[in-house]
């Protein structure tokens, strides 16, 4: 994979990252992430991998929380910048190809990561390969439903971002879960429709009664949180 592949795309704007992102999808998913999915988690002293650390707003989070955490990227300057910004220690590597231990991490946070691999049912289950038994998978990504929305929004130049993007569908991160070996305890949708469109309170509304229900699989978003279930061999 050479560095001008798509895979490589965020590396590529890695100076500007944070600014073309969106603050109210940052602050949306750090509240997914942190206060819905991990609130009731101490992970102070927890090893934490942050899995797509892009520059390192999650690998901040969790040190603030205590967590010992080690932020990767497939790119040198993000895992640089994330590294500089939450005081974390750094790992280059491709999610799908990780040479770390079985079983080095309590907790691996991921958020919109996996779909910017081109194996995302693969990367599940590297982050399962190197979770220990009853450690906690907490992971963020597009829903396959608006892959089409996005893909035209990107050819309309509505959104500043290209490379990779591989949405992954609600019942599949289902099912590569279970095959890593993960019990899927939440599995909730979030973003009703594109945060663009602001009305963030009649969002939040709906999440509140939708988001663990039917519905959520037309969300914009979802995030799942898996533990790895014991006595679960190493997947390779």
């Amino acid at each position: 994979m050479t560095h001008d592949s798509p895979q490589y795309f965020y590396e590529c704007i890695a100076s500007r990252f944070e600014g073309l992102d969106h603050p109210d999808d940052v602050r949306r998913r750090l509240s997914v992430v942190f206060d819905e999915c991990l609130g009731q988690t101490r992970l102070a002293g927890m090893r934490t991998l942050d899995a797509g650390c892009g520059y390192g707003a999650f690998s901040e989070a969790a040190i603030k929380r205590g967590a010992a955490v080690v932020s990767l990227d497939i790119g040198e300057r993000l895992v640089a910048l994330a590294i500089a910004r939450a005081g974390s220690r750094g790992l280059v590597a491709d999610v799908c190809q990780l040479a770390v231990r079985d079983q080095s991490f309590d907790v691996v946070i991921s958020s919109e990561m996996l779909e910017h691999t081109d194996a995302p049912e693969r990367a599940i289950k590297e982050l399962a390969r190197v979770l220990r038994a009853d450690g906690l998978l907490v992971l963020t990504t597009p829903n396959r439903v608006w892959q089409g929305v996005v893909r035209a929004a990107s050819r309309l130049r509505l959104r500043p971002f290209r490379g990779l993007e591989n949405f992954v569908a609600w019942r599949h991160l289902e099912q590569w879960c279970a095959a890593a070996g993960l019990e899927v305890l939440i599995h909730s949708g979030f973003h009703p429709w594109p945060f663009h469109l602001g009305l963030h309170s009649a969002a939040r509304m709906v999440e509140k009664r939708l988001a663990r229900r039917r519905m959520a699989r037309l969300m914009v978003n979802q995030a799942v949180v898996a533990r790895k279930r014991r006595g679960c061999p190493a997947t390779t």
